[in-house]
């Protein structure tokens, strides 16, 4: 299928059932386990970054992912440079979870940085009654507890 010109090769399962059984918004997102753990070790690299990490920061985190500096179980997870921007952070920012290109300020050195940051949803309390929006509502919530 493409959109605008972009393959999009993405295969959700965008049940209510899969949504509500699911732990996080990740395991709805990415249905292969090493993706998920990979999207996970991202995820809480992220938030110990404040929520955003300059495109550099993010080069600096895929090469350490590839090397085996991430632990899983105890043991090193390895998970390849190209399959995490390929796979990870690229669904990542074409499904709105994470914006790319965000200017922030830094007062320290008097410049503004283009960085990679997550996007907290704005979501009501009660989920709408049917439909897309309602299973929307229920991804962006669990995507809001990630970083909670």
């Amino acid at each position: 299928m493409a959109v605008l010109g972009v393959e999009v090769l993405m295969r959700v399962k965008f049940t209510e059932e899969k949504i509500m059984s699911a732990q996080d918004a990740l395991e709805v997102i990415f249905p292969n386990r090493k993706t998920q753990l990979a999207a996970h070790i991202f995820v809480e690299w992220l938030k110990m970054q404040g929520g955003y990490a300059s495109k550099n920061a993010v080069s600096r985190f895929a090469d350490g992912l590839q090397k085996g500096d991430f632990m899983s179980n105890k043991t090193p997870f390895k998970y390849s440079r190209r399959n995490f921007y390929m796979t990870v952070l690229r669904t990542l920012v074409e499904m709105g979870f994470i914006s790319r290109n965000v200017p922030v300020y830094v007062e320290k050195s008097g410049k503004t940085l283009y960085v990679y940051s997550r996007n907290l949803f704005d979501i009501p309390l009660k989920p709408p009654s049917v439909g897309f929006w309602r299973l929307s509502y229920y991804v962006c919530r669990k995507w809001n507890e990630l970083f909670k």
